[in-house]
């Protein structure tokens, strides 16, 4: 017996400026047997970010209209103050491993997930995964980048990456990114996927 599976793109990358709301799409699911949301989220200045933002999943039991939206979980965003680098090689094409920059203070742990934010088009931003460094001339990723990026696409050091499974009874799953919690702090980038299965 084979599965029927899919993905999608809910909510493309976006900036949330500090002391906004971005609301995400609705997204229907009432024809999934199962479904898992991945939202990715990351600090894009400098400022501190004192709490982190707040990343709200919300589920409804209502095919349309929003007089029945119910929290199924809240999850914390990013927060303290995050080290940016200038990416100085542009890189040219998919697969780019190592990225040329300046400096590497904060760019140390081998491991580290990192936002490189595309200067150009910030839809196509992506988080890639540190495997090593150069001190002061480069940093080096697993896999290479997905897309090219515009010449001096900048990388920031805090970003994660999170998944929420949503219950069967779900008709609809929306995502709020709530940047108000504090009274100061980082710009954030937003995204939502969902991995489904609708036929067994």
């Amino acid at each position: 017996m084979a599965l029927t599976k899919s993905n999608a793109e809910i909510d493309g990358w976006a900036e949330v400026a500090q002391a906004s709301i971005r609301e995400g799409a609705a997204h229907d699911v009432s024809g999934c047997y199962d479904a898992m949301l991945h939202i990715d989220e990351a600090l894009t200045s400098e400022t501190a970010q004192a709490s982190g933002a707040r990343i709200v999943v919300e589920v409804s039991s209502e095919d349309a209209g929003d007089e029945s939206w119910s929290e199924l979980a809240q999850l914390g965003g990013q927060n303290g103050t995050a080290g940016s680098e200038q990416i100085t090689n542009n890189p040219a094409a998919q697969g780019e491993t190592t990225l040329t920059v300046a400096g590497t203070t904060g760019f140390a742990t081998k491991g580290a997930q990192l936002f490189l934010k595309d200067v150009d088009t910030f839809a196509n931003s992506e988080i890639v995964r540190q495997t090593g460094f150069t001190t002061n001339v480069s940093v080096t990723i697993l896999d290479g980048t997905a897309r090219s990026h515009g010449q001096n696409s900048v990388l920031y050091n805090k970003c994660s990456t999170k998944m929420v499974a949503l219950p069967l009874s779900a008709k609809r799953v929306r995502v709020i990114y709530d940047n108000t919690r504090d009274a100061a702090g980082s710009t954030i980038a937003t995204r939502c996927r969902i991995s489904k299965t609708t036929g067994v």
